[in-house]
């Protein structure tokens, strides 16, 4: 990303300022990262033939297990990692619908 040899590890951080411009320059590469994630999940509404497939459980449980492992291995809060899985998951799941009742209604 752009200026983001820039950008100060937490560590080196000896000021606010310094600490908002790290964090400021993850949002940027989180919320690019999360618009890649929402070109998938639109595309799932399109690969999907059946309304009932856009809500599946069991891979809602394999998602939130990868990502509680992974955080747990990177040292990320377990807690705020389960708690931003499931609202992204619960907000893609309203998005895939969303789309896959626009192209049912287009057809």
């Amino acid at each position: 990303m752009p200026g983001q040899d820039q950008i100060k590890q937490a560590k080196q951080c000896l000021n606010m300022t310094d600490l908002r411009a790290g964090i400021d320059s993850l949002d940027r590469s989180l919320v690019q990262l999360l618009a890649e994630r929402q070109r998938y999940i639109e595309r799932a509404a399109e690969i999907k033939a059946h309304r009932h497939e856009i809500r599946d459980e069991s891979r809602i449980a394999d998602v939130l297990a990868k990502v509680t492992a992974e955080a747990a291995r990177v040292g990320f809060n377990v807690a705020i990692a389960q708690a931003v899985w499931t609202t992204l998951m619960e907000q893609c799941i309203a998005l895939e619908m969303q789309q896959f009742e626009k192209l049912q209604r287009a057809k």
